[in-house]
């Protein structure tokens, strides 16, 4: 089984969470960070696909809402699981329908959120003072899941 992990991560989290999943799995695996890609993504080649981007205001990035767009009949054909990386669990279906086409949400096996991590030292001075004041420093209670991540390579059948 050939799996496509094609994530956007601003700040590392998500990437982590990508190359996790990829430890997890069991076939062949690429990563793809859409927001690195020199070349476009084609998800053509592969049996199942991974979606990972991390949310912030509300959305994930605009290069991998416009990668879900402009493939969404080839991804519709494949095996599809969809993770986010944020703050706000209670508010992932919001999210969800926010930013991925209702036909690939309804064809994806499994979607779930990994959580969120806050890393200061990657962040501009503007998303620190926003990430600083929104929070009032209480960092710690920010962690990503591996439980959420294991649970979700069990459903995606991928070890």
């Amino acid at each position: 089984m050939k799996t496509l992990i094609v994530y956007s991560s601003k700040y590392g989290c998500t990437a982590d969470c990508a190359k996790y999943l990829s430890t997890k799995s069991s076939g062949e695996t690429t990563l793809a960070d859409i927001n690195k890609a020199t070349n476009p993504v084609e998800p053509d080649s592969y049996d199942t696909i991974i979606i990972g981007g991390s949310v912030y205001i509300g959305k994930v990035s605009k290069k991998l809402r416009e990668f879900c767009e402009s493939n969404l009949h080839t991804l519709t054909g494949k095996r599809i699981g969809i993770f986010l990386c944020c703050a706000q669990p209670e508010q992932a279906n919001e999210f969800l329908t926010a930013n991925f086409p209702p036909t690939l949400l309804d064809k994806a096996i499994t979607t779930s959120v990994f959580g969120s991590e806050i890393r200061l030292e990657n962040m501009s001075f503007f998303d620190k003072t926003i990430i600083k004041a929104v929070t009032k420093g209480g960092f710690s209670k920010y962690k990503t899941s591996t439980e959420n991540m294991d649970e979700f390579v069990q459903k995606m059948g991928m070890n």
